[in-house]
């Protein structure tokens, strides 16, 4: 080829450091603008509200947002954290499920690339930050989500070769929390665990397997006690008051799923050994 023509159809190759920089800041954009959709799920789920219509709006005063009020974090930033019509507070849910969901797409990315397990890794941590949403806010584990979560964490399982021990982990894990369910009930003679909780448990089990969920369920357990106890204190509340536990569940899972092998390592270094 002529030296002109060359020079005419050569394009400039990006150098890897600068590709690996590329990809980090889409990761980290792409999963802010996920968070945004988790959001509107977190919202209307619970509500029976449908996901595509109508475009987004103020929880207070129902009038529509437009699009540039609506770019996440930075939205909430400008906007001084209320409304832009109603100048009603716009809750920390929003800004905090974006962050999360950048968070968590950087570091999938950062640690399984572009690969199958980054997918299944993302549906299963999106479907923990949406179950948390909306237990916290409404006391309630939809089965809409946890349910087909279960089958996904297996099918995972059966991709890499872990089916067994992701199928004792799903049992495992919805196991106990439905031992628990049945003997606090009858302990307390009131519904302790809902079943949303047991079916949580156990897409949980179903994802990172067996005996990953022994740690995931501790680690939830203690998060939910200190929870408890400080949220008590400051509020004042009776120690009857219904705290959700489906949260300090997802969170457990979500350290499992994110630094799994590094709380191993640590548990090994106490001579602690699962």
């Amino acid at each position: 080829m002529p030296g002109f023509l060359y020079g005419l159809f050569r394009f400039p190759v990006a150098e890897p450091e600068k590709v690996t920089i590329l990809y980090t800041v889409f990761s980290f954009i792409f999963g802010l603008v996920f968070g945004s959709f988790l959001n509107v799920l977190i919202y209307r789920l619970p509500r029976s509200v449908s996901i595509i219509r109508p475009n987004s709006f103020c929880p207070h005063c129902r009038k529509p947002i437009r699009w540039y009020e609506n770019i996440p974090l930075l939205s909430y930033v400008f906007l001084g954290g209320k409304c832009a019509h109603c100048r009603k507070p716009i809750s920390w849910q929003y800004p905090l499920v974006e962050l999360l969901t950048g968070l968590a797409f950087l570091f999938l990315y950062h640690q399984y690339g572009f690969s199958l397990a980054l997918i299944f890794y993302l549906v299963f941590i999106c479907s923990l930050i949406v179950i948390s949403g909306i237990d916290f806010t409404h006391q309630i584990i939809p089965s809409i989500i946890s349910l087909p979560g279960i089958l996904l964490g297996l099918v995972f399982q059966i991709l890499y070769g872990n089916f067994w021990l992701g199928l004792i982990g799903a049992f495992f894990g919805g196991g106990l929390i439905l031992l628990i369910r049945v003997l606090g009930g009858w302990a307390y003679k009131k519904e302790v665990m809902g079943m949303g909780d047991v079916f949580l448990t156990a897409m949980i089990g179903a994802f990172i397997a067996f005996p990953r969920i022994i740690i995931a369920v501790f680690i939830g357990a203690i998060a939910g006690s200190l929870f408890g106890i400080v949220y008590l204190l400051v509020t004042k509340k009776h120690r009857e008051s219904p705290i959700p536990f489906g949260p300090f569940l997802s969170l457990g899972g979500l350290v499992m799923a994110l630094f799994g092998d590094r709380v191993i390592l640590f548990l090994r270094m106490l001579g602690v050994y699962i």
